[in-house]
């Protein structure tokens, strides 16, 4: 009988541990601030890309190497030339490329757009016989310096597409 007593002291005790903890839990989440206030109207993704975008690093990752080694290739375009690679973004949807050296990735002018203009991932370039596809680093704001994209070139087809390998172009925003 004193056995059964007990057990009853530690079921009690054991109520009032989790009542305890149960207050606290509730106490600890009543003093969350109350947010307030609102972020304001999203900003036109396009005119955040519209301009003058220069250049400043380029670098190629071999997808398929053990290593994920990523290599520095900015000197073929930065080095002895006074013009590096500059993109040129218009808002009539127009983009035009001027280059002195180094390989163009970009085409020789055209249209450009995002696969979607409130959540862009890709910004697509349309030449004449090509269009391109570009991953975004981010979404570009119109007071953002700097631009990412990624070039990811692929073999194969249908289940058997492999990425080969990414240029990752870096540009600064000239105007």
């Amino acid at each position: 009988m004193n056995h059964m007593t007990n057990l009853e002291h530690i079921t009690a005790q054991d109520r009032r541990w989790t009542f305890a903890v149960l207050v606290m839990i509730v106490g600890l989440s009543a003093c969350k601030p109350v947010i307030e206030g609102e972020l304001g109207e999203p900003f036109d993704k396009r005119s955040g890309f519209v301009g003058t975008w220069e250049i400043v690093t380029f670098t190629q990752q071999d997808m398929n190497s053990p290593v994920n080694e990523i290599r520095d290739f900015s000197s073929f375009y930065l080095e002895d030339t006074d013009a590096p690679l500059k993109l040129v973004f218009s808002d009539d949807d127009s983009y035009t490329v001027e280059i002195e050296q180094g390989r163009n990735y970009f085409g020789s002018g055209g249209t450009w757009s995002f696969d979607d203009p409130d959540y862009p991932t890709y910004l697509l370039l349309e030449g004449a016989s090509d269009t391109l596809q570009y991953n975004l680093g981010a979404t570009i704001r119109p007071h953002d310096p700097t631009m990412s994209i990624e070039y990811r070139r692929s073999c194969g087809q249908g289940a058997a597409l492999t990425e080969t390998v990414t240029y990752r172009f870096t540009f600064n925003r000239l105007d």
